[in-house]
């Protein structure tokens, strides 16, 4: 009975000295690959949930566009919207003009009295 717990100790003692030695001689193995593994599957991972909530995201507004009214949207086009603004009338009657501003709002870098 004395000779069996030995030898367990015995194996265990050699299996740990064996890591050790490999662990010692090859860092890389026990810290740098987990490591890298550990970050690749993370991604892997955050990748396909995001993907999946992106796809929860669109099939609830494409449902939700389909449930409201339905209204016909006419196509927009800049020479068609050009020509309607001006054969109403008021195309060439304005002119630029500079809103006041409050006295808060003005640029302080522009003011040319040194203060």
């Amino acid at each position: 009975m004395h000779s069996e717990i030995s030898s367990s100790t015995w194996s265990q003692r050699r299996a740990t000295s064996r890591m050790q030695r490999l662990s010692r001689k090859h860092p890389f193995l026990c810290v740098g690959l987990p490591f890298i593994v550990a970050v690749i599957g993370g991604s892997a991972v955050l990748t396909l949930s995001q993907q999946t909530k992106y796809e929860v995201q669109d099939k609830r507004y494409k449902m939700s566009s389909l449930d409201s009214v339905k209204i016909k949207k006419r196509k927009f086009d800049v020479q068609e919207e050009y020509f309607r603004m001006k054969t109403q009338g008021t195309w060439g009657e304005w002119e630029p003009k500079r809103m006041p501003r409050a006295p808060e709002d003005e640029p302080v870098f522009d003011r040319q009295d040194g203060s």
